[in-house]
């Protein structure tokens, strides 16, 4: 115990004896006498060190301390006095409140820009979605279209088959017929042809009742020649009429019908009149398709009815295909105000070096070099509170990981790539300006500081003074 304070006696006298060495200096003893190195020194490995900068930012690492360079524009950081140091603070503060200024005023007008691109953006979300429903509805309408039309169609094939086989089994008939009615022909073919007066003679002689048919058909007889003659008597046998027979046959449903021609004309205008009234309603609306679609098969144009359905369907899939594409988009995300939503369906270009660099939000990047072309990346996410577009799973470099890409988004007065690097193998980071990084925040933040940088100035003008 007593040796416990003995020893804390000495210290005391010690210190006393210290500070009455130096009495022209009423401060305590610094770190470096007690063999502290100061805070922030080279020292302290990792940490920083803080110079006086009276008139500009104090802020420097630990490495750069005493290393014979003058890093603070006071010359705090050389304080051993090895290397003297000029006090350049008031001039670099200077300097950086002009480049905070510059700032400020791109910030200022991106801002600005910032908001009419978030008006633009809403304009086409409102548009987007008004286009979407209609094509909801379009495609309701033109579906049903599509569907009356296919059954026409199968009507129509169908009908076109039953056609054919119908030919088929009439044009067998009339080959079965022919065949058998075929030895008749030759036979009768074969019989002398007789003078008028000996084949009068002989249908006298034979007892029928179609006697006075016979007798007006010899007095029709005179003047033909024998093959004909011939053609008359096998056609008695055979019960086909030969050519003079059709003949005067014609003539005589000529004559019969010369009175009704007029009418049957105008029917046939009229029923021409409707199919076309028909043709042209099939184009205005589904009503006209539903009477069409009750009409009989056999009034229906078949060429015309496919190509209305070829024409609709086309449409129906052009109408899907948009929608589709409108969905897809909507179900994106555009930031917090949908500032991005303009992004969609654009394309930035690059041209660095030997290549050509094209990136699209919400799809992919491309790396273009001749007649090649290597994918960067797809479209994956925004990162770091959209102040980051990401795109991965690029092709595969040759024994290494897929191609991946970063874009880092700064703020400026018009969007636009200004730069692509390779860090790491196959790792590729981007820089783009856009109005819409100029946020509101950060001009704010920026008019602090610069009123705060304005304070210190005032403060280093003051220190020289005194």
């Amino acid at each position: 115990m007593k040796l416990t304070i003995s020893l804390i006696n000495l210290s005391v006298v010690f210190f006393y004896l210290i500070i009455l060495s130096d009495e022209s200096s009423p401060s305590p003893p610094s770190d470096s006498f007690l063999g502290i190195p100061p805070q922030g020194t080279s020292a302290c490995p990792g940490g920083k060190f803080f110079c006086k900068n009276v008139g500009h930012s104090p802020l420097l690492y630990s490495s750069r301390v005493n290393d014979g360079i003058c890093d603070c524009c006071d010359g705090s950081d050389e304080y051993d006095g090895k290397v003297k140091c000029p006090n350049t603070c008031n001039k670099a503060g200077k300097v950086a409140i002009e480049s905070l200024k510059r700032k400020i005023e791109v910030y200022q007008e991106g801002v600005a820009l910032r908001k009419q691109e978030i008006e633009q953006a809403k304009r086409a979300i409102v548009r987007d979605k008004a286009e979407l429903s209609a094509l909801e509805k379009e495609r309701e309408a033109v579906g049903k279209l599509v569907s009356q039309l296919t059954e026409l169609v199968r009507k129509l094939e169908q009908e076109h088959q039953e056609k054919n086989e119908d030919e088929k089994i009439e044009a067998q008939n009339e080959k079965v017929e022919n065949e058998k009615s075929g030895p008749e022909e030759n036979a009768d073919s074969q019989i002398e042809p007789m003078k008028t007066s000996e084949v009068e003679k002989q249908w006298q002689s034979n007892d029928s009742p179609s006697d006075q048919n016979e007798k007006d058909g010899d007095e029709s007889s005179e003047g033909l020649s024998r093959e004909e003659l011939g053609q008359l008597v096998a056609s008695r046998w055979t019960g086909k009429m030969t050519g003079v027979q059709v003949k005067e046959i014609d003539q005589a449903k000529n004559d019969q019908e010369n009175g009704g021609r007029d009418a049957g004309y105008k029917e046939s205008e009229a029923d021409n009149a409707s199919h076309q009234s028909w043709l042209n309603k099939i184009q205005e609306t589904a009503q006209n398709f539903l009477n069409l679609f009750s009409a009989p098969v056999a009034n229906l144009d078949a060429n015309q009815i496919r190509k209305e359905y070829d024409d609709y369907t086309a449409k129906l899939s052009d109408i899907d295909s948009r929608i589709s594409s409108l969905t897809g988009k909507f179900k994106h995300d555009f930031g917090k105000e949908n500032e991005f939503y303009l992004f969609y369906d654009r394309c930035f270009e690059l041209e660095q070096d030997k290549y050509v660099y094209k990136v699209c939000p919400f799809k992919d990047a491309k790396q273009k070099g001749g007649y090649s072309e290597t994918l960067l990346g797809n479209w994956v996410e925004f990162g770091n509170s959209y102040r980051l577009m990401l795109f991965t799973d690029g092709d595969v470099c040759w024994n290494g990981p897929d191609r991946h890409l970063k874009v880092k988004l700064r703020c400026g007065l018009k969007t636009e790539l200004t730069g692509m690097d390779e860090p790491s193998r196959c790792e590729y980071a981007a820089l783009m300006y856009t109005p819409i990084l100029c946020l509101d925040e950060k001009l704010e933040e920026f008019k602090q500081k610069l009123e705060s940088m304005n304070q210190v100035q005032e403060q280093g003008l003051n220190h020289d003074e005194l």
